[in-house]
């Protein structure tokens, strides 16, 4: 009889302990590996011009792309800026038991009339990428120049249209 109770009361403490890991495991900032982050991304941010393609590598490298010449004024001085593509690196981060993208991108600025260089951009970002790995969201701030500018991300995967795909 002490047999099967000993045994009754191991066998519910086990259960116990691995629906307590199991539960604690799961949050809503699910990126765990690079795989959860890497691929494409149509994102939104906070800025004068949307939206954005970013693309995530698994190797910690990332690209950042909006529309070409959308910083182009001429009725600026030496007509607004055009920038180039944005080349970034990034990291996987556990905070407080919540997982997060941390980075940074920069892109290259020339003036638009003369194309001599001008001050870069530089974005540094903290995102949570949900739990389906559909969407990230978060934090993030522009510098340029001297001036800092906060902003917001968020991110939707960029997905293959399988109707598309299966009329083809």
């Amino acid at each position: 009889m002490k047999k099967k109770l000993l045994l009754s009361t191991l066998a519910i403490l086990t259960l116990a302990v691995g629906a307590v890991t199991f539960y604690s495991s799961r949050d809503v900032s699910a990126v765990q590996t690079p795989k959860d982050i890497a691929g494409v991304w149509e994102v939104d941010a906070d800025a004068p011009y949307r939206p954005h393609l970013f693309t995530f590598y698994a190797d910690g490298t990332m690209t950042s792309t909006n529309p070409t010449n959308v910083q182009e004024n001429a009725g600026q001085p030496h007509g607004g800026t055009n920038d180039s593509v944005g080349m970034g690196v990034w990291r996987l981060e556990n905070q407080h038991g919540k997982h997060y993208v941390v980075g940074t991108f920069e892109e290259l600025n020339a003036f638009a009339d003369n194309h001599q260089p001008t001050d870069k951009l530089s974005v540094s970002f903290k995102l949570q990428v949900t739990n389906d790995g559909s969407s990230f969201s978060g934090p993030a701030a522009a510098h340029l120049g001297t001036q800092t500018v906060p902003s917001h991300l968020t991110g939707t995967r960029v997905r293959i249209d399988e109707a598309a795909v299966n009329a083809l």
